[in-house]
């Protein structure tokens, strides 16, 4: 990084360096590691997700595409424009362009997510927030 903290060349992080760090992100529904963010100064950030289960909410963002792939757990998930519904389970991925969506975990499911633009820091994409 350079003196401003952003990437000049290939980066590496750490999942365990984030860990307690503004970049962890918790709250009732998740608990997300921002590994990427719009300060990082790349086109895209990147969040290593764990959705608690038996919690239904609405999530989403009018202004980005979110990508999320699934690779631990078991979840539904349905588009609210279009009220089609998936099953959430590893290897399954989802690209959500300016929308949003209802996400329910059976247990808890862990997602590795693209945001583009990228997140600016502790945002949630939850309903309440938006």
């Amino acid at each position: 990084m350079d003196a401003t903290g952003h990437f000049m060349a290939m980066c590496f992080r750490d999942r365990k360096d984030i860990v307690g760090t503004p970049r962890d992100v918790k709250n009732v529904n998740y608990r997300t590691l921002r590994l990427l963010l719009a300060t990082d100064d790349v086109p895209v950030s990147l969040t290593d997700i764990v959705l608690n289960p038996g919690i239904e909410d609405i999530y989403g963002y009018a202004d980005r595409t979110e990508i999320a792939y699934c690779i631990e757990g078991r979840a539904t998930s349905r588009d609210l424009k279009t009220n089609v519904a998936q099953d959430i389970y590893p290897g399954v991925l989802w690209v959500a362009p300016n929308s949003r969506f209802s996400f329910l975990a059976h247990e808890p499911t862990r997602l590795i997510c693209v945001f583009y633009p990228p997140l600016e820091g502790n945002e949630s994409g939850l309903e309440i927030d938006v």
